[in-house]
């Protein structure tokens, strides 16, 4: 205790010659209940409020007046789109590299440029599987499989495809389903999470993309 302080708090118990002793500090909280006290006692407990809420604030960490990590932005992200938007909406311009035949399957890798809403320009590689002994949706179709890997500012997304290459009267057209490998995705896209529906133009190599994009966050 400092010592200054402990020589007042021993003149306030003890009574001088003629004065009778202090009476004992009531509680705040017991002010709340009773009568209002005179101008001078309410001040005091003002004054006593405003220090205890001071040294309150003094004592919480610095991370508690701190904007939490899921409202700053992610790495990787463009104006455009943020980690939030928990959507997949992508569109790449494909062509196909050596393709490889056998025992009615084609296997085939194909390359190719575009945009990922929210997330910028991106590359990607797919590298697909036909099978056109085992045709859905009738004569000259085949089954598909694929694995596509883009390649974007943040990091690296995998994707497993599955669909159907179907002969239409425009021309043959890939229709399917993705979803997202969080294992083998890197980056911002580590650990991510979604479904969608992905669509190939083989005629003009317009590859569609459009779904969930679910970023895994760093307090889950």
């Amino acid at each position: 205790m400092n010592p200054i302080t402990q020589d007042r708090v021993a003149s306030a118990r003890t009574p001088g010659p003629g004065r009778q002793a202090a009476q004992p500090a009531h509680h705040p909280w017991l002010h709340l209940r009773g009568r209002p006290r005179a101008a001078s006692a309410g001040a005091g407990l003002l004054g006593a409020a405003a220090i205890a809420a001071v040294l309150l604030a003094s004592s919480l960490p610095a991370s508690a007046t701190q904007a939490p990590q899921s409202a700053r932005p992610a790495a990787g992200l463009t104006a455009a789109g943020s980690a939030d938007d928990g959507r997949l909406e992508a569109t790449f311009t494909d062509s196909a590299g050596p393709v490889t035949h056998g025992q009615g399957m084609v296997e085939l890798i194909l390359t190719g440029t575009g945009t990922v809403q929210g997330f910028g320009v991106a590359t990607d590689v797919v590298g697909v599987v036909e099978d056109f002994a085992a045709s859905p949706c009738g004569p000259g179709g085949a089954s598909n499989s694929a694995q596509a890997r883009i390649v974007l500012p943040g990091g690296v997304l995998e994707l497993h495809e599955a669909a159907m290459n179907c002969v239409t009267a425009t021309g043959p057209q890939v229709t399917g389903t993705y979803r997202v490998d969080g294992q083998a995705s890197t980056g911002i896209f580590a650990g991510a999470r979604g479904t969608g529906h992905v669509t190939v133009d083989v005629t003009t190599g317009q590859d569609t993309l459009s779904g969930t994009l679910i970023l895994n966050s760093p307090e889950a």
